[in-house]
C-alpha cells in the first residue's frame, strides 16, 4: 500500500500586521511542533513536501534536522488565496469560511474558490505518488486539507464544523492505492 501521510501546519501566531501566508508558529506552535516530531511516522517518510508558507515549511525543516527527511516547498500546497488582512474578529472569520464551504465553486470576494484550490492541491498529491518514492508527508493547511479530507471521505462538501475540529499539527494516513482514509486526521 502506498502511503501519504497529510499533516496540518500547527498553531500560529495571528498577526494582523502580517498577511496570513507569512504567519509564524506561536508558542503552542512550537510545542505542538515538538510533539509532532516524535510521531513514528517520520522513519517511513522518503520526501516531505511542504507549503511554502512559514507555518508548513518549519515542519519539513525539522523533519530534515530531526530525522533527516529531505525535503522541498511547493506553492501547489499553499492555503487558497485570501486578502492580505481578512480577519478582523472570529464571527466574520467563521462567516467567511463557511461561506467559501457552501460554494466550493464560487470565489468568495478577495478569496480563491475553494474547488479551485482542492483541484491544485489534489492533483500536486497524485502527482507524487506517480513520481515519488512512498511514503511521503505533504505538509498543508486547514482550509485545503479539509477539502481533501472531504474528497477522501466521498463528502460533497465541507462543513464549518469539520474544519473547526481538525487539530493543528495533526497527521491523516492516505492509502494511495485506493485514495482511502486509512486513519483520519489526530
Amino acid at each position: 500500500m502506498g502511503l501519504i501521510y497529510l499533516v496540518r501546519h500547527p498553531a500560529c501566531e495571528v498577526r494582523d500586521d502580517r498577511p496570513a501566508e507569512q504567519w509564524h508558529l506561536s508558542e503552542e506552535g512550537e510545542k505542538q511542533l515538538e510533539s509532532l516530531m516524535c510521531s513514528g511516522f517520520w522513519s517511513k517518510v522518503q520526501h516531505v513536501y511542504a507549503s511554502t508558507e512559514p507555518k508548513a515549511e518549519v515542519v519539513a525543516q525539522r523533519a530534515l534536522a530531526e530525522h533527516g527527511v529531505p525535503f522541498s516547498v511547493h506553492d501547489e500546497l499553499r492555503e487558497l488565496r485570501r486578502p492580505p488582512h481578512f480577519i478582523r474578529d472570529r464571527n466574520e472569520l467563521l462567516g467567511t469560511i463557511s461561506s467559501i464551504f457552501d460554494a466550493p465553486q464560487e470565489a468568495v470576494p478577495g478569496f480563491e474558490p475553494l474547488a479551485r484550490a482542492l483541484h491544485r492541491v489534489w492533483r500536486f498529491v497524485t502527482e507524487v505518488v506517480v513520481r515519488y518514492p512512498l511514503p511521503a508527508a505533504v505538509v498543508s493547511h486547514g482550509i485545503v486539507l479539509s477539502a481533501v479530507r472531504a474528497r477522501l471521505l466521498g463528502e460533497p462538501k465541507v462543513s464549518l464544523s469539520e474544519w473547526e475540529s481538525l487539530p493543528f499539527a495533526a497527521v491523516a494516513e492516505v492509502d494511495s492505492d485506493q485514495w482511502l482514509l486509512h486513519r483520519d486526521f489526530r
